[in-house]
Order: C-alpha cells, then sequence, then structure tokens
C-alpha cells in the first residue's frame, strides 16, 4: 500500500462504509502482509467491533525507548491542529508497516463508532502505571479530549501525559469549566497551525500543560549517527549540547531529549511528564 492510499483512509476515517470498500480493495489487490492485516481489520468491522480486536489498542509492555503504556490513532486524520509537522511526521514513517498502520485506524474507527471497547482496554490498565496518550495522532474534537479526560479522571492511580498540537480543543473545554485532571499533563507540540498566535499563548498558560516540546533543525551528522535515540551513541553529549545551544540563543530555558524515555531521567522518570519541568522548553532534532 502506498501513501497516495493511506490518505485515502486518512479522509474517509468518518465513513465507515468506504473505509470498508477501501479494506476490501488493499485485499483485493495488495501484497500479503498488507493484504492479510487488512482482512483481520475488516472481518473486526464486519463483528461490529464485538469479540478480541484486531490489534492491541493500548501496547502494554512498550520497549527500551517508551517502556510505558502507549495509545495512538492514525495519524493527520486525527490531528486538527497540525501544520508544518505533517513535514516531518514520526508518525509516517510507522505507516511502512501493515500491522501499525492498521492499528491507528482500529483505534480511530473504535473512538467514533464503539468507545466502550476504548475504555474497558482503558480500565484494564494495572494499577500504578504510566501512560502515554497519543504516540500517534492527537485529540480530534472537543468530545474526544472529554472522553479521554474524564477516563483519567476515573483513573487517578495512572499517571498520563502526551503531546499535542490540538490547542484550541483545550482551550474550548477550559472555557466550559471544566476540571482537567491532575494526573495528566500534556506537552506543546511543535508544527501546529496554531504556532506563533494567541492561542499558543493562551495553551501553555493552562495548568495541564507542562511546557513546549520541539523539534529542532541539527547537523546531518548527529541525524546520521542516530545520536537522537539514546544517551549511549557516541554523538549524543556533542547532539544535547548542541540542543541546549539552539533552546538558549533562542532565549529558551530548555532541556534536550535524549531519546529514550526509559533513561531521560534518573530512577526511570521522564522530563515530558514531570511537573518540575512545568515551562521548560524540551527539544529533540527533527530526524
Amino acid at each position: 500500500m502506498n501513501r497516495q492510499q493511506a490518505l485515502k483512509f486518512v479522509d474517509n476515517v468518518d465513513n465507515l462504509q468506504e473505509i470498508q470498500s477501501l479494506l476490501k480493495d488493499i485485499i483485493k489487490n495488495d501484497s500479503t502482509g498488507w493484504k492479510n492485516n487488512a482482512g483481520k481489520l475488516l472481518q473486526y468491522i464486519k463483528n461490529d467491533f464485538n469479540g478480541n480486536p484486531a490489534f492491541s489498542i493500548i501496547a502494554a509492555k512498550g520497549n527500551k525507548k517508551l517502556p510505558f503504556y502507549a495509545f495512538s490513532s492514525l495519524a493527520i486524520a486525527d490531528c486538527p491542529g497540525a501544520g508544518d509537522c505533517k513535514k516531518f511526521c514520526y508518525s509516517l514513517k510507522a505507516w511502512r508497516y501493515p500491522a501499525a498502520f492498521f492499528r491507528q485506524l482500529q483505534n480511530s474507527l473504535l473512538l467514533r463508532y464503539k468507545p466502550q471497547v476504548i475504555k474497558n482496554a482503558f480500565y484494564s490498565i494495572p494499577q500504578n502505571k504510566t501512560l502515554r496518550l497519543y504516540v500517534d495522532g492527537d485529540f480530534y474534537s472537543v468530545d474526544n479530549l472529554r472522553f479521554w479526560m474524564d477516563l483519567c479522571h476515573a483513573r487517578q492511580d495512572l499517571q498520563v501525559y502526551g503531546y499535542s498540537k490540538s490547542w484550541r480543543l483545550f482551550l474550548q473545554l477550559n472555557a466550559t469549566g471544566y476540571k482537567f485532571p491532575s494526573n495528566y499533563l500534556t506537552n506543546a507540540s511543535s508544527g501546529s497551525i496554531y504556532a506563533g498566535t494567541g492561542i499558543q499563548n493562551a495553551f501553555l498558560k493552562l495548568p495541564v500543560v507542562r511546557g513546549a516540546f520541539e523539534a529542532v533543525k541539527v547537523e546531518k551528522r548527529f541525524i546520521t549517527e542516530k545520536a537522537y535515540q539514546d544517551k549511549t551513541m557516541p554523538l549524543s553529549k556533542e547532539y544535547r549540547s548542541k540542543i541546549a545551544s539552539i533552546l538558549k540563543q533562542d532565549g529558551k530555558r530548555g532541556f534536550a531529549c535524549p531519546g529514550n524515555c526509559g533513561n531521560c531521567l534518573p530512577a526511570g522518570k521522564h522530563a515530558c511528564g514531570s511537573k518540575q519541568f512545568s515551562g521548560v522548553n524540551i527539544a529533540i532534532g527533527i530526524h
């Protein structure tokens, strides 16, 4: 499946009938990996999203880079605040893999047509865990944002954090008098269509917002050597120093993301989900 075909799913995420038609086209015309995964999702839809999901809803064990529970939905389709980030969106790289793409799509569909399944998966997370809410995708409506914030209220034992460009939605929900959950913290992700506007300034003042998370340009050698992935990479120390200097030039109090949430801070803590880093600009090199 190519990028053009993937974007057809993005454009039709609110049309379940058309989604099924697109899945049938993949099953009929595409390679084995795409065909098999499309078939799994199509059958799940035909079963009215009953029974076992075609793909895991919430990633349970994480990995070295992200050792937390994680939830994703379909990038771009669920990103109303996306702007320049479309040029370097990391989530789109995952679309090379059939299971990753259809997992994102499945979760976007569940949020729209069977949210109770999402609730059940959320409630099944063991106690006292950390969840990254939206590794891919974002809050796509005020109702969707309220849905997740209500769930966070219901599970005060969880620590939930994420990144968002849907700043207008947060402001709209806040304007209703809604009280955001104390166990949720978000980062103002760079590349939003609202960057540099009053909406950005107002969003950053919300108590639920830790601060800004920026993607900045760095020398190609840092990316080639994957210095952005982990502190153990050969050029990591120089790379992080460069990030810090870029932020300092802009007059910002900054912290360079080491790329691995598992060793970001001592004792397995991470800056993006820490209130101790409130107001600190965290940055990573565009890769």
